[in-house]
């Protein structure tokens, strides 16, 4: 082992510890594991999260960091293991083929499925954990929040919520917000590690085509049950199908994302553009769903003007 891997697995272990301690950053905190990963390799990345973890243990408390080794860097460990997993290019025109060996690395669009099922598998263990209490998952965060005098005064100053019926609605709008951020948090937390590594020329994969991504119809058909099913049915179980089809939803918004930056390629005022729809993004939360749309709606109109070719899948 060379002197230098201990370091740079430690330094990236603080840097994840100083994010995940920081409420404004903590949705960062896998970055520099990601970014370990990506230039030096997953046994790094591992040593870096495994660090990270012991020192939020001793620093703030166990169970922040089962938190943090569940819900990031564990399952940043498995996309990174995906993501770095490469073959022969079966042809020279492959658009993953990378250096002079021409060898093909794993798809975005694969990553993404993989972090919709990490999101999903989690939230139906999560909210089947408290099937067996009343109202399920939804009616026992909503009690805990309305016990609380300090969430209630800020959401009766935000939402003019009073009763434990209001509250449930904010409780209910709260999972389905979390989970629905986690892929994304998981898959910007690589592709913001990706950059790093591009920006200082470590990078082990190429940068994946974004321009041409797509995405599989049936995940289309799987929004449409499991919101119809969220719609229809009551209780903590159709919380449970609305999670699930916001789920499915974060994979829209960042192909959303990436046909925005595919379409504005050659504007002038791009690079504003792009700086204040990032903004806004952060700020106002209903920009999200006219980006997802044009993601859901771009299989039928074609946004991007890409080729159509069922025989071979764009990115894949």
């Amino acid at each position: 082992m060379s002197q230098s891997r201990p370091l740079r697995c430690v330094l990236a272990a603080i840097a994840s510890f100083i994010l995940y301690a920081g409420l404004v950053t903590l949705p960062f905190a896998a970055v520099p594991v990601a970014a370990i990963g990506l230039a030096f390799g997953l046994a790094d990345a591992a040593i870096a999260a495994a660090f990270a973890i012991l020192l939020t243990g001793f620093l703030l408390t166990p169970p922040m960091a089962i938190t943090l080794a569940v819900f990031l860097l564990l399952p940043t460990l498995a996309l990174l293991r995906r993501a770095l997993m490469s073959r022969r290019a079966s042809n020279e025109g492959d658009d993953e083929a990378h250096g002079e060996e021409g060898f093909s690395f794993y798809p975005p669009r694969f990553l993404i499925e993989d972090a919709l099922l990490m999101a999903a598998g989690g939230a139906i263990l999560v909210f089947l954990s408290f099937a067996g209490t009343q109202g399920g998952l939804p009616n026992v965060l909503a009690k805990t929040m309305y016990d609380n005098p300090q969430i209630m005064d800020t959401l009766r100053t935000l939402y003019d919520v009073s009763t434990l019926n209001d509250v449930a609605a904010v409780a209910n709008w709260v999972l389905v917000s979390v989970f629905a951020t986690w892929p994304v948090l998981l898959l910007g937390g690589l592709q913001l590690g990706q950059a790093a590594t591009v920006f200082f020329k470590r990078n082990l994969r190429p940068t994946p085509p974004y321009p041409s991504l797509t995405l599989p119809d049936y995940l289309a058909i799987g929004l449409a049950v499991s919101m119809v099913l969220g719609l229809l049915i009551a209780g903590w179980v159709g919380t449970l199908f609305l999670t699930l089809a916001a789920i499915i939803l974060s994979a829209y918004f960042l192909l959303g994302l990436a046909i925005i930056h595919a379409i504005s390629r050659f504007w002038k005022g791009r690079l504003m553009f792009l700086i204040a729809l990032y903004f806004f993004l952060l700020m106002t939360a209903w920009v999200i769903i006219p980006v997802s749309l044009m993601g859901l709606l771009d299989a039928r109109l074609n946004l991007r003007r890409l080729p159509r070719n069922p025989d071979k899948p764009s990115d894949s």
